[in-house]
């Protein structure tokens, strides 16, 4: 419920800070007191438009905050926690700057937010029976939520299970819609798909294949660069048998000195030692150069081969994508899609199938909550109706009015045998509004069409008495309910709004 309210620089209000407590709070007071100020506060609060011309004079911006007790509305903190405000699970602060430039600014619990983004959370909080743009008993998009709400949770329950239904045959309608394509286009997808299927598996590519062949090119390429490198440095190392000195020579010849002056001085062994080792590695190094260089033959056939496979490669990353990986990876994916469309046609009958027992079960249950609508409509009725000769409305009548439209795209009512065919949606197949005649003689008519501003809140006034346990919204306002009225029947508005607030 609200629990303070504050305000700065709007309207003619300087500053004001206002604590609601538990129950009945009443505003009194000679027109432009500020009463309607107070409720225009809390309606932008909670979402409604704003507009500058509400900035105090002589201000740049006005200010407007609300503290709110959250802690038994337990949809509300589902809804914060999944548009990823903090909360404490007690406690909602909400703000809104609105400046003279038109940069307005909302915060809810000191983050950023956006306008719908409090409308939709301020539904949860405050609801406003005004005599204007406020009234929600004359919305007949409002009607079916109040009657849900008077049904209880029995009929929530199968309400739930409606939209559950729905939504199953929404997404079976969307499926059939991807799987049942235009045949040619199936067909002309088909071709495309097992053409690159084919290219792709023909090539018997392996992974990092491109790089393999990369070298072996270069080496296939520069073979007699490479054979003339390999034998300069393996005559250099082990002699050209021309009687030239060669490394090994040379280093054969120097371990011998060693040896002789290691005769005199211990102290050379560990060079002999090194010197032993750098020969017997060079002599080693020198074997390898001699394998290489009679193993390096040049092999024109074989590089036009590799060539020729590069190439190959080449085309089909210009198509799949760059490399072996992204190749295989893409045949993968045409293969997976091949078979899905070749499936395409026995999903598409196991899906209508299923649709067709989808809508027969949804017919079920929406003509099982059309029923419990009615019957709940019938008890709303009877409760109103008591309701009214306290409100200075004896000679009023109300009746809700039940209905559902045809519509050969529709499903069967009022069950799957039913011989007609209705529109229907997450909410059911019911189309719900209030008629009213607040005199004798006068035919019953659409709410919003015949009631007065001050009939209306009084009537808003008895739905709310009849509905006071079963309905949410924590804190309620009526903007001059009493309007018309005085004697008996303005204490006994008071004393039904005293008992509304016995639960808000």
């Amino acid at each position: 419920m609200l629990r303070l309210l504050q305000i700065k620089n709007y309207a003619l209000i300087e500053s004001l800070e206002l604590e609601f407590g538990q129950g009945l709070t009443v505003l009194t007071g000679e027109t432009g007191a500020g009463k309607s100020i107070i409720l225009d506060a809390i309606a932008m609060l909670t979402g409604s438009r704003a507009y500058t011309e509400a900035i105090r004079t002589g201000a740049d911006s006005a200010w407007l905050a609300g503290v709110f007790d959250i802690t038994q509305i337990d949809a509300l903190k589902d809804l914060l926690a999944d548009m990823g405000f903090d909360h404490d699970g007690s406690e909602l602060v909400i703000a809104r700057e609105i400046h003279s430039s038109g940069r307005n600014k909302c915060w809810i619990n000191g983050r950023l937010a956006t306008v719908a983004a409090l409308k939709e959370i301020g539904d949860f909080l405050v609801e406003i029976q005004g005599q204007e743009e406020h009234q929600t008993v004359l919305d007949p998009q409002q009607h079916l939520e109040m009657l849900d709400a008077a049904g209880g949770e029995k009929l929530a329950a199968l309400r739930r299970r409606v939209e559950a239904a729905y939504a199953r045959v929404r997404a079976l309608v969307q499926e059939r819609e991807r799987l049942v394509l235009d045949e040619q286009a199936r067909l002309r997808q088909v071709d495309l798909l097992q053409f690159q299927r084919d290219e792709i598996a023909a090539a018997k590519l392996t992974l990092g294949e491109e790089e393999e062949l990369a070298r072996e090119r270069e080496i296939l390429r520069h073979g007699e660069k490479l054979r003339e490198a390999v034998a300069s440095a393996y005559a250099l190392l082990q002699g050209d048998g021309a009687g030239a000195g060669s490394v090994l020579d040379g280093l054969g010849t120097a371990m011998g000195f060693i040896q002789q002056g290691q005769r005199y001085d211990e102290r050379l062994t560990g060079i002999l030692q090194m010197l032993e080792s750098a020969n017997a590695n060079i002599q080693q190094a020198a074997w390898e150069l001699r394998d290489y260089v009679e193993g390096l033959e040049a092999d024109p056939e074989r590089l036009n081969q590799v060539e020729e496979r590069l190439a190959l490669i080449r085309r089909l990353e210009r198509k799949y994508g760059e490399g072996t990986a992204a190749i295989l990876a893409y045949g993968e994916k045409v293969a997976a899609e091949l078979e899905e469309l070749l499936r395409s046609e026995i999903r598409a009958g196991e899906v209508e199938k299923e649709l067709k027992e989808a809508i027969l079960e949804l017919s079920d249950l929406a003509g099982r909550l059309s029923k419990a609508r009615q019957a709940a409509a019938e008890r709303l009725e009877d409760q109103v109706l008591k309701e009214l000769p306290d409100l200075n409305l004896a000679n009023a009548r109300f009746q809700i009015k039940v209905s559902q439209a045809p519509s050969e795209d529709g499903i069967p009512y009022p069950h799957r045998d039913g011989k007609i065919r209705v529109q229907v949606t997450s909410r059911g197949v019911d189309q719900v509004e209030f008629l009213f005649s607040a005199n004798p003689g006068q035919d019953l008519k659409p709410l919003a069409k015949v009631a007065s501003g001050g009939e209306a809140s009084r009537l808003m006034l008895a739905l709310k008495s009849v509905l006071a346990e079963s309905e949410g919204v924590p804190t309620l306002v009526f903007d001059e309910v009493d309007t018309g009225i005085g004697g008996s029947t303005a204490l006994a508005v008071g004393a039904k709004l005293a008992a509304l607030a016995q639960h808000r």
